[in-house]
């Protein structure tokens, strides 16, 4: 069922979202949300209104029912939020949130957002993952070709990377994760490699896999290892002793 007949229809639903990071779950859900409201703004939908928790920016769970009655006071509206950050040992912010759709007259549309795929059934009671239904979207990691075609899309023709530093930028990430976050900072950071090598052609320099290949070495190394390589020669001859 679409997001427009469920508001045309004044249904309450659940929906779980998951997905690994990177892989595009927020983003569409906020571009959907963004559809519908031009189609009420149209005419086409009947009033509603959205609201988005954060649960990176909740120091503690019960602070989403704060959020909630800031933005309206009846629970007639569409919401969706972080899920795996308003998990409790009791999980009675999820039960609750959940069971609201179930009320008589809610008209609540529940967008649970997780980057864990089975979050329903490792952590959750029964009676909370009996609330998510049989409604969920997967969203799967990003392929090379998608992930080529996003960093591409980026540049808006710009002949900013050599075409083999961009394939290897998004094959290294499809092989490990798939996230679109990951390769658009690999070829941030590449870019800015490409620049320092070359400070006097900045605008004529063309990103290419040795760049793109020291990016990869700094983004994928530990923490530990980077700070070994940064530091000075004298620091570096000292820890060999």
């Amino acid at each position: 069922m679409s997001p427009t007949s469920i508001l045309e229809e004044a249904r309450s639903r659940c929906m779980y979202i998951s997905g690994v990071p990177g892989t595009g779950k927020t983003a569409t859900v906020q571009e959907v949300v963004r559809a519908l409201h031009r189609d009420q703004e149209a005419g086409d939908l009947p009033p509603f209104k959205y609201i988005e928790i954060n649960g990176m920016k909740l120091t503690e769970p019960r602070q989403a029912y704060v959020q909630i009655l800031k933005n309206c006071s009846k629970l007639n509206n569409i919401y969706d939020f972080q899920l795996d950050l308003l998990w409790t040992r009791k999980q009675d912010v999820m039960y609750n949130i959940f069971d609201w759709p179930s009320q008589r007259h809610a008209r609540l549309v529940v967008l649970a957002v997780a980057n864990t795929m089975d979050l329903p059934e490792r952590i959750m009671m029964k009676r909370v993952s009996s609330r998510l239904g049989l409604t969920r979207m997967t969203f799967q990691p990003y392929t090379f070709r998608q992930l080529q075609e996003i960093v591409v899309s980026r540049m808006k023709g710009l002949k900013a990377f050599e075409e083999d530093a961009v394939q290897l930028a998004a094959r290294k990430v499809a092989a490990v994760s798939g996230d679109a976050r990951r390769a658009l900072d690999i070829c941030r950071r590449s870019t800015e490699i490409a620049e320092n090598a070359s400070p006097s052609k900045k605008s004529g320099v063309l990103v290419g896999m040795a760049h793109v290949d020291s990016a990869l070495q700094e983004m994928f190394s530990s923490p530990k290892m980077v700070a070994i390589r940064s530091v000075c020669l004298f620091h570096a001859s000292f820890c060999k002793l």
